[in-house]
């Protein structure tokens, strides 16, 4: 039986929820895993249809049952690979949007479903996993989503009877719980992490990061202030809303070039037939199709006659009144096109961030050409093209160097956890107190720039 004691980060995504497993005797991380969210496949792919879909304390159950049972399959994963008892895990910090943390509490959501779109303030979130039930449940552990991520039985070899509930299968956990405060209801605990990862009440000079996911959320700042604001980019860059686009995995297309009229492509599996496109990929084909004049400013597939370079041979021309669209792949079984529709979602979610982007830094008072650092995280983040970045014109500023993170909630998760306790809760504290968010709803200014950011340069 271990006696050793452990913590884990979680980053509770809408599409994916991430864990890693960390030593608490030498803060190292010694696991991590990724589990695509269970709510994911019954509740909808952004954070407005889990409001819609958890509005009263019945309702909410269903998303927090999910939640649990996805991050019930990332720790029997742990223990299994480790052989470790539930009880060896005495820490949890976990982050996730403001949807997503009232959910895996169990408070209802409709305060975000009107305005002004947050949570009540008298919310208090709870110190430790036994106050909302956290438990693992051997015999409901399937993965319904990927057979990867099948929990297994765990063998009570493991560990004595004496870490074992009424039910040998069922272990519940007692552990200490931290959840990170919420800014607003479109800018939740995992911003927070984020900006308590870049360690940003710190620096001098300011720093900016953009946040990928279902929602795209902003943040600049330094010890001096902070800005938030949330993209209502929806998840085309997660590859949703998209015709073939996929989540990133299995022979998702990762990696895409246009060069002398044909595809040159790479998968994450290293399938040379792929099964869709992922967010990473769908910014690599945008950047071709831009850079070889197959899309015009406006956002229109070109018919073939009006494409100058040989790469005309990708499109296929719309007859009968139907538009344009490009053929990614195709053999006798597959068939993977990127269509009019599709370039339409992407250039709405450009727009949005970009735009979102101009006002944030217009109210920080600083100027796109003005020095400061820049930060993408997301899932997608360790695949983008540096170049790509300015061609797809999703911020107002060009020609920056670009930092990559994968997952900046995640980080800032595990950093809570290996910091010393007086240290991260005045860190944490800092940080609420001098960030100011900028909601976008209604917001006139946000619906001009919108519009003109629709275009490309």
């Amino acid at each position: 039986m271990s006696s050793k004691k452990y913590s884990v980060a979680i980053d509770l995504g809408t599409t994916t929820i991430a864990a890693a497993l960390i030593d608490k005797k030498t803060n190292k991380v010694i696991l991590e895993k990724s589990s695509t969210n269970l709510q994911y496949p019954d509740f909808g792919l952004d954070s407005v249809k889990r409001i819609q879909n958890g509005l009263d304390k019945q309702s909410v159950k269903k998303l927090q049952e999910k939640a649990f049972l996805t991050i019930g399959n990332l720790l029997n994963y742990f223990i299994k690979e480790l052989c470790i008892a539930p009880t060896d895990i005495t820490e949890i910090a976990l982050a996730g949007n403001t949807a997503m943390e009232l959910a895996f509490c169990g408070e209802p959501l409709s305060a975000l479903a009107k305005p002004p779109y947050r949570p009540s303030s008298d919310i208090v979130f709870p110190k430790k996993t036994n106050e909302i039930g956290l438990s693992i449940s051997a015999e409901n552990l399937t993965a319904d989503s990927n057979p990867a991520d099948a929990a297994v039985n765990i063998s009570s070899d493991c560990f004595g009877k004496s870490n074992l509930g009424n039910n040998k299968n069922e272990y519940t956990f007692n552990s200490d719980l931290f959840i990170f405060p919420i800014l607003d209801g479109f800018v939740g605990g995992d911003t927070v992490s984020s900006i308590y990862y870049l360690d940003l009440i710190n620096r001098d000079g300011p720093a900016f990061l953009a946040d990928f996911g279902t929602n795209v959320e902003i943040a600049i700042g330094n010890k001096n202030k902070i800005f938030t604001t949330s993209a209502p980019a929806g998840p085309a860059f997660e590859g949703g809303n998209i015709k073939h686009g996929m989540l990133a995995q299995g022979s998702a297309i990762s990696s895409i070039e246009l060069k002398n009229g044909l595809f040159n492509f790479e998968t994450i599996n290293g399938s040379k037939i792929p099964e869709g496109i992922c967010g990473s990929g769908i910014i690599d084909l945008m950047a071709s199709l831009l850079r070889e004049k197959i899309i015009d400013k406006n956002g229109r597939i070109m018919p073939q006659e009006l494409i100058d370079s040989e790469s005309y041979s990708v499109v296929n021309s719309g007859v009968n009144n139907e538009e344009n669209e490009v053929v990614i792949y195709r053999n006798s079984k597959t068939d993977i096109r990127f269509y009019q529709d599709d370039v339409r979602q992407f250039q709405f979610a450009k727009s949005a961030v970009k735009s979102a982007v101009e006002i944030l830094l217009n109210k920080y008072k600083i100027d796109i050409n003005d020095d400061f650092d820049v930060y993408i995280s997301g899932s997608f983040g360790n695949y983008i093209k540096n170049e790509n970045i300015d061609i797809i014109d999703i911020f107002p500023f060009k020609n920056k160097k670009v930092n990559y993170i994968f997952d900046s909630s995640l980080e800032g998760c595990k950093k809570y956890l290996i910091t010393d306790n007086s240290v991260r809760t005045l860190n944490i504290s800092k940080i609420t107190a001098i960030s100011k968010n900028f909601p976008l709803s209604g917001s006139k200014l946000f619906e001009k720039l919108f519009i003109k950011n629709l275009l490309w340069e």
